[in-house]
């Protein structure tokens, strides 16, 4: 049985504040054809600073919105005295998992109960991706408790639970609910598997979870990172280009204008 993962909060409220800052951009570069005609009064600079912010911001959104770092794998019961336990975070090669943090959440009051400090560099281990694994011990057996991984912002990129699912009371999480995985593990589960994803692509949306032979710290069974996201369009690339090439030509005559 396996359950594909939908939701990813930090994403939702990425797209939102970049949609916010799209639009406030565009009213206050509403007149945007004086850039693109060589009058007696230039813009302002702070005008012109504004609109590049603007073309900026549309030209890296694509990028910002898909990067992947999220909770690939992680064990937590099995039969006997619990062993192996621990977490893997998979992210593009070459991240930095350094100050950032996993949030255990308890399912019977929403309430964090453990915390883990991350560290380390993600090496390249499949097609420009790959995984950092992190033992720890002491994790709950559910109901519905839950996992939140949290950058060095503070900011939620993936919050997800087994067993169940939780709304947080407290820390970053709070108010969040949990994505169940929709499976779990038993007090009769064999030593040495893992809830894990697996599949084709690049983001957490693209794999399935799955109980397979634990892999912590390296990609996992039946799983493959594939570059498979539409790439920015090129006429976007280039009226991008068109739009830097133009200011700089209109900074160029403000210029000349002032040594007259």
């Amino acid at each position: 049985m396996t359950h594909k993962l939908s939701a990813r909060p930090f994403l939702f409220a990425l797209k939102t504040r970049l949609t916010t800052y799209l639009r406030t951009t565009y009213l206050q570069t509403i007149h945007l054809q004086t850039i693109f005609r060589i009058t007696e009064k230039p813009p302002s600079h702070f005008f012109i600073r504004r609109f590049s912010g603007f073309i900026a911001a549309l030209s890296l959104s694509h990028a910002a919105l898909a990067a992947p770092v999220f909770i690939n794998e992680f064990h937590y019961d099995n039969n006997g005295t619990d062993n192996g336990e621990g977490l893997e975070v998979a992210a593009i090669a070459g991240t930095s998992l350094d100050n950032w943090q996993l949030l255990f959440y308890n399912g019977s009051n929403g309430e964090i109960y453990k915390s883990l400090n991350l560290n380390g560099v993600v090496s390249d281990l499949d097609n420009g991706y790959g995984v950092l694994g992190f033992p720890t011990s002491g994790i709950q057996n559910g109901p519905a408790d839950a996992f939140a991984l949290v950058n060095p912002l503070g900011e939620v990129l993936d919050f997800i639970s087994y067993e169940g699912s939780l709304t947080a009371t407290e820390g970053p999480a709070n108010g969040l609910t949990s994505i169940d995985v929709g499976l779990e593990e038993l007090p009769d589960s064999l030593l040495g598997l893992s809830l894990q994803r697996q599949g084709n692509g690049t983001l957490s949306d693209d794999f399935n979870w799955a109980i397979d032979t634990a892999s912590l710290g390296n990609i996992n069974n039946e799983q493959d990172f594939q570059v498979s996201s539409v790439p920015l369009p090129a006429s976007l690339w280039l009226f991008s280009t068109a739009c830097i090439a133009l200011l700089g030509r209109q900074r160029c005559c403000h210029r000349s204008q002032q040594k007259r």
